[in-house]
C-alpha cells in the first residue's frame, strides 16, 4: 500500500479499533459498578464520546468513579486520536500530497499500457536531450531521477515526458518504470560510479535490455563493457569532437543541425531498418525501395560485416538482415506507423 495513503487510514484505524476496545471495556465496567448495560448502549456512549455529541450519561458514568476515570481517560485518548486524523489528512491536502498522489497512480498506469520502451535514468543535462530526442520520434520513454526540481524542469522543456521521481539505482524503482518490459536503458546519472551500478542493476532485472551509458573516465571504460553495457559515450569526446568538426567542416555541421531542429520538417533524423527474412524487398534493389517508399537509402551494412557501404550503387541488392541508414521521418522506420515502414519490414504472407 501506498505510504501516503497508510499515513491517513493509520489514525483512522487507530479510531476504529478505539472505538470497539472502549466499547466492551464500558460494557465490562457498568456490569461490574452495578449498571448493566447492552453492548449496542455501550457502543453508543463511546461514539457520542469520542464525536464529542454528549447528548447524555447513558451508562451512569456519574454514579461510578471507576465509569468516571474511564470515561475521562477515553475523551483525552479520542481527541488526541481525532487531532492526528485531521492534521494527517489537513496536511495531506495542503502540502499537495494529495494531488501528487494522484499524478503518480496516472503516472502507473500509464507505464503499465507501455512495452518496448526506453528507461532514461537521470534527467539532468544528458538525460533531458534524450527525452527530447525521444519525444521528437515518436519514441515511449520513462524518465526516474530522485530530484523532483530535475524533474520539473524536464516537465517544463518536454511536457509529454512520463517522469518518475526515486532512485534511479534502486531495483524498487526500476521496476516500476517497467524496465522488465523496456528495450533499452539510458544511463545518464553523473558519476561513473553511479552508472556502473545502474548497469549492471539493470542486467541483473532484464538480461536482454539493451544498454547505453554516459561515461567520464576512460580508464573505466572496459568495466562498463564488461558489465554489459551495449553502448558507451563520453561527452568528453564527443564535445571536442563537435568542436573541431565546427572549425573543419562547419556546413556539414550547420546541415546537422538544421535537421534536427528545424520545426517545419520536425522530426527528419538519419534513421536505420534492418530487413527481416520474409520482406518482399528481398532480391530487389534500392532503387525500388526509392520508387515504392520514397526512402532513400544513403548507407547499408550487409548481415555479418561490421562495414558500412556508403554512398551505394542504386542496383544493389536487399539481402535478409541487411540494414539500410536513411533520412527520413522516424515514423518512416516504425513498423506501425508510416505506409513505408510497414512495407519494409512486412513479411511475405
Amino acid at each position: 500500500m501506498d505510504k501516503e495513503i497508510k499515513k491517513i487510514l493509520a489514525p483512522i484505524l487507530f479510531l476504529g479499533l478505539l472505538i470497539v476496545a472502549a466499547s466492551f471495556l464500558f460494557y465490562g465496567l457498568a456490569h461490574l459498578a452495578g449498571h448493566p448495560v447492552s453492548l449496542l448502549t455501550s457502543l453508543y456512549h463511546v461514539a457520542i464520546t469520542v464525536s464529542t455529541v454528549g447528548y447524555e450519561d447513558v451508562i451512569g458514568c456519574g454514579s461510578s468513579r471507576l465509569l468516571t476515570a474511564a470515561n475521562i481517560a477515553l475523551i483525552f485518548v479520542s481527541m488526541l486520536g481525532v487531532a492526528y486524523a485531521v492534521s494527517n489528512f489537513t496536511a495531506f491536502l495542503i502540502e499537495g500530497r494529495l494531488n501528487k498522489y494522484f499524478q503518480v497512480k496516472k503516472i502507473m498506469k500509464q507505464i503499465g499500457r507501455m512495452s518496448k520502451h526506453y528507461v532514461i535514468c537521470g534527467a539532468k543535462d544528458i538525460g533531458i536531450y534524450v527525452a527530447r530526442e525521444l519525444a521528437d520520434t515518436k519514441r515511449p520513454f520513462v524518465v526516474i531521477d530522485e530530484n523532483p526540481h530535475a524533474l520539473e524542469i524536464l516537465k517544463k522543456e518536454v511536457p509529454q515526458a512520463v517522469a518518475l521521481e526515486g532512485d534511479p539505482t534502486d531495483d524498487a524503482v526500476l521496476e516500476k518504470a517497467g524496465i522488465k518490459k523496456a528495450v533499452a536503458l539510458i544511463a545518464a546519472l553523473e558519476t561513473d560510479k553511479e552508472n556502473l551500478y545502474l548497469v549492471v542493476a539493470a542486467k541483473d532485472l532484464n538480461p536482454g535490455i539493451k544498454i547505453a551509458s554516459r561515461f567520464n573516465n576512460p580508464a573505466t571504460r572496459h568495466k562498463f563493457v564488461n558489465a554489459g553495457a551495449s553502448y558507451l559515450v563520453s561527452p568528453n569526446m564527443i564535445g571536442g569532437m563537435r568542436i573541431a568538426s565546427e572549425l573543419v567542416r562547419p556546413s556539414t555541421v550547420s546541415f546537422l543541425d538544421t535537421m534536427l531542429r528545424n520545426k517545419q520538417d520536425a522530426g527528419m533524423r538519419v534513421e536505420e531498418i534492418a530487413i527481416p527474412a520474409g520482406s518482399p524487398f528481398i532480391g530487389r534493389t534500392l532503387l525500388d525501395v526509392h520508387k515504392e517508399t520514397g526512402v532513400l537509402v544513403i548507407s547499408y551494412r550487409l548481415p555479418g560485416r561490421e562495414e558500412f557501404e556508403y554512398n551505394p550503387a542504386p542496383l544493389a541488392k536487399i539481402v535478409s538482415g541487411m540494414v539500410l541508414i536513411f533520412i527520413a521521418h522516424p515514423e518512416k522506420t516504425h513498423p506501425g506507423g508510416a505506409e513505408s515502414g510497414r512495407r519494409l519490414t512486412a513479411r511475405r504472407g
